[in-house]
C-alpha cells in the first residue's frame, strides 16, 4: 500500500471510516429527519398561520416572506441545518487528528513509512467526503418530499438545490477551520477551544445579525453571512459569497497540510 508513497492511503481511510461510521449516520439521519420534517410542515396553512403569528414582532425580521423556501431558508438553513452539522465537525475534525496526537495513537502511524503529507490528506479527505454524502443524502431527501408533499406548490427547484448548495460550501469552510486547529494544536482541549470556539461564535453572531436591524453589525464577524439565503432566493448576486467560502476552505486544508507536516509531535 505505501508503495509509490499514494497521496490518501486505503488502509487509513478504511480505519478512520470504520472509527467514524457510527457518529456520521447519527448525524445524517437526525439532519435528514429534520429536513424531512419541517418541508413537510410548512403547508399553506402553517405558513399563513406563522405570519400572522410573527406579524409586528422582532421574529418578522428573522422569518422575513412566508413561502416554504423562505421560511426553510429562515429556520432550517438558518439554525437546524446550521448547528448540527458543526456539531459533527467539530467532533470528528478534532477526533482525526488532534485527539490522536493527545492519545498518543499518531505515533503508531508516524512509525509507518506512512509520509505525514499522506496521512492529513487522508483524513481530510474523509471529512470532506463525509460532508458530501451527508448533504446529498439530505438534499435527495428533501427534494423527494417537496415533491410528494408540496408538488400543488410553486417552488423553485433550482433555488432549493442553490440553498443546499450554499450550506455544504458554509460547512466545508467551517471544517476546514476545526481541521486545522486539529492538525495544529498537539491536544485536544486546544483543538476544541478554536476548532469549536470560532464555528459556534461565527453561529451565534449570525443568529444575533438576523434577529434584529440593529444588531446587524454581528453579521461582519462571522463567515456564515456569506452563505446568503436570501440573495438565492431573490436572484441577487450571491456567487461571489460562495465562492469566497470555498477559497477559505480550500486555502485551510492546505494549510493543515503544511503546519501538520512541520510542526513537532510528542511521540
Amino acid at each position: 500500500m505505501q508503495e509509490g508513497n499514494p497521496i490518501i492511503n486505503g488502509t487509513i481511510f478504511k480505519q478512520t471510516l470504520r472509527a467514524n461510521v457510527k457518529l456520521w449516520l447519527i448525524f445524517t439521519i437526525v439532519l435528514t429527519l429534520l429536513q424531512i420534517v419541517m418541508v413537510a410542515v410548512f403547508d399553506d396553512s402553517t405558513l399563513a398561520d406563522v405570519s400572522h403569528l410573527v406579524e409586528g414582532t422582532a421574529l418578522a425580521g428573522l422569518l422575513g416572506q412566508t413561502t416554504l423556501l423562505s421560511m426553510l431558508a429562515s429556520t432550517y438553513y438558518s439554525i437546524h441545518g446550521v448547528i448540527f452539522p458543526i456539531i459533527y465537525i467539530i467532533m470528528t475534525a478534532n477526533s482525526l487528528i488532534a485527539s490522536q496526537v493527545d492519545r498518543g495513537s499518531m505515533a503508531y502511524l508516524l512509525s509507518t513509512p506512512t509520509k505525514r503529507s499522506t496521512i492529513i490528506v487522508t483524513q481530510a479527505f474523509y471529512l470532506i467526503v463525509a460532508l458530501v454524502v451527508m448533504f446529498c443524502i439530505e438534499t435527495t431527501a428533501g427534494f423527494i418530499t417537496i415533491q410528494v408533499i408540496h408538488s400543488d406548490m410553486d417552488i423553485v427547484v433550482a433555488d432549493f438545490i442553490m440553498l443546499n448548495v450554499g450550506l455544504f460550501l458554509l460547512m466545508f469552510a467551517i471544517s476546514s477551520i476545526s481541521f486545522f486547529f486539529s492538525s495544529y494544536c498537539n491536544l485536544s482541549k486546544n483543538s476544541l477551544a478554536f476548532g469549536a470556539g470560532i464555528p459556534i461564535a461565527f453561529f451565534l453572531f449570525q443568529l444575533l445579525s438576523s434577529v434584529d436591524d440593529s444588531l446587524n453589525v454581528f453579521s461582519y464577524f462571522t463567515i456564515n453571512a456569506l452563505f446568503d439565503t436570501t440573495a438565492i432566493l431573490e436572484g441577487e448576486n450571491y456567487w461571489w459569497k460562495l465562492i469566497v467560502l470555498l477559497g477559505l476552505g480550500i486555502v485551510l486544508y492546505i494549510a493543515s497540510l503544511e503546519v501538520f507536516k512541520r510542526k513537532d509531535l510528542p511521540l
